[in-house]
């Protein structure tokens, strides 16, 4: 079995460059900006291999968006993750290493 380690995000980044497995997401919105946010396979979106399709979350809801799923989406190459707000957002990521 996988350690699950949870890794914070505000902006887009290199989630790991090496081989893992997303175990679920959350994303906190500020009340009002919309948040775009995609997770691709590989450290860039220029490879452009989506794990987690582009997920329009409403920021007008201030609540908690996301889900723990029952399974891995294993990830080889490593995981990127693409964030677009006008205001701010938090993206948690429930990552599982081998």
């Amino acid at each position: 079995m996988k350690n699950v380690t949870p890794k914070l995000f505000t902006a887009s980044g290199i989630v790991t460059a090496k081989d893992a497995a997303l175990c679920g997401l959350q994303v906190g919105v500020d009340g009002i900006n919309d948040v775009t946010l995609t997770v691709y396979h590989g450290t860039s979106a220029a490879q452009g291999n989506e794990l987690v399709p582009t997920m329009i979350l409403d920021g007008t809801k201030k609540i908690l968006h996301g889900g723990v799923w029952g399974y891995e989406k294993d990830s080889p190459g490593g995981m990127y993750i693409e964030i677009n707000c006008a205001g701010s957002c938090e993206v948690i990521l429930d990552v599982g290493w081998k």
